[in-house]
Formats: structure tokens, C-alpha cells, sequence
């Protein structure tokens, strides 16, 4: 099998030049899918620094304890809609179950979260996160750099 990723009108004609060379005296099965790259190693980089930021944000400004892990499941929570359903046990006890992963997001999904939970930080608990060059160069690339 054959993987092809298209991204310009060069990468179509490459792929439209290989499949008109395809030995045809076989059966061919062709598919083709959306590429969902997963969030950047970037984006995982910074959240985890904003979640350590905002853990001793929250202790030391407002007497919160909680772990930086329990501040990024209420964080994701509270800013990402999830689907939360309802879980009964045979003894009558009920839960709620149920959040977004970061970790399956995709790169877009994960630069939408960190926009929303800057926001969130600055409006909401009088927090502004730091924004390092190279992790913000490396999540948004040029677009940002010009757009600043």
C-alpha cells in the first residue's frame, strides 16, 4: 500500500501521474481521508506550562489546592463542550462521566483550547500566561509571527 498526502496542486497531479501508471491487471482499491494530525508536541509543551502557572496562580492568589492535573481536568471541562452522561451503579448511586481529551485533539481543536483558556486566565482569574516565542512560532508559524 501506497500513502499519498495532498496539500498543493503539485502533490494532486503527482498522485493523478501515479494512479494513471497503476498496474492495472490487479484490482486497485484507492481511498482517500482527511489528515487529522494530532495536537503538536508544542501545544502539549505549553498547556502543560500554563496548567503549572495556573496551579500556583490559584494557590498562592486564592488559596486553591489542587494539582496542576485536577486544574487542567476542570479547566477542560469548563471550557471544551463534552458529551456528560449519566452513570447508575445497581446501588442506586449516580455519577456524571465524561470531558474531552486533550490528547486526541487535533492541532486546530488544540490552538482553539489554548486561545479559549488564555482568555479564560485573563478575563477570569486575572492571570496572563506567558507566550515564549519559540513555542508560540512553533504552534502558529508565520501567521502568527506577521499577525502580531
Amino acid at each position: 500500500m501506497t500513502d499519498h498526502s495532498l496539500r498543493t496542486e503539485s502533490d494532486r497531479r503527482r498522485l493523478m501521474s501515479f494512479i494513471e501508471h497503476v498496474d492495472l491487471s490487479k484490482p486497485r482499491k484507492v481511498s482517500i481521508s482527511e489528515t487529522r494530525n494530532k495536537r503538536s508536541e508544542a501545544q502539549n509543551r505549553l498547556l502543560w506550562m500554563w496548567n503549572g502557572l495556573i496551579q500556583t496562580h490559584l494557590r498562592e492568589s486564592f488559596g486553591q489546592l489542587a494539582s496542576s492535573e485536577e486544574w487542567h481536568e476542570i479547566l477542560v471541562a469548563k471550557l471544551w463542550p463534552a458529551e456528560v452522561r449519566r452513570v447508575e451503579l445497581p446501588d442506586g448511586a449516580a455519577f456524571k462521566v465524561g470531558r474531552a481529551k486533550t490528547r486526541k485533539f487535533t492541532t486546530v481543536q488544540m490552538t482553539t483550547y489554548l486561545e479559549l483558556l488564555d482568555a479564560y486566565c485573563a478575563e477570569h482569574l486575572q492571570l496572563l500566561l506567558p507566550h515564549p516565542d519559540d513555542l508560540m512560532m512553533a504552534i502558529y508559524g508565520e501567521r502568527r509571527r506577521t499577525a502580531a
